[in-house]
């Protein structure tokens, strides 16, 4: 699996939350028609989130970087917010048994 890091810093709350809508249907429309498997996003200020997308494999993330990716996170460099991206393997993964994703999911 390969993993994508956003780190998205805001000038505002509004624009955060404007951005973060349009991410999230992003990720529902284009990234699961494209092979992602998981996408959650942490709010850890009033400015400030981090997004992760989780793919089987390095080759289809590129690939969605390329597709809509890179053109959405240049928009949003455009409105002002500041944008970080971390990639890599994932190398270790713990799941709990107890754990049932449905409890979580968000909509």
């Amino acid at each position: 699996m390969y993993v994508r890091i956003v780190k998205l810093s805001f000038m505002n709350d509004f624009s955060k939350e404007a951005a973060s809508n349009l991410l999230s249907q992003i990720g529902k429309t284009k990234g699961f028609a494209e092979g992602m498997l998981l996408r959650m996003s942490v709010d850890v200020s009033d400015t400030q989130r981090y997004s992760m997308t989780v793919w089987p494999n390095k080759k289809i993330e590129e690939k969605t970087w390329k597709l809509f990716g890179e053109d959405v996170l240049k928009k949003l460099r455009d409105t002002g917010a500041k944008v970080e991206i971390s990639k890599g393997e994932v190398n270790d993964i713990n799941i709990s048994k107890d754990l049932e994703f449905s409890k979580f999911l968000i909509d």
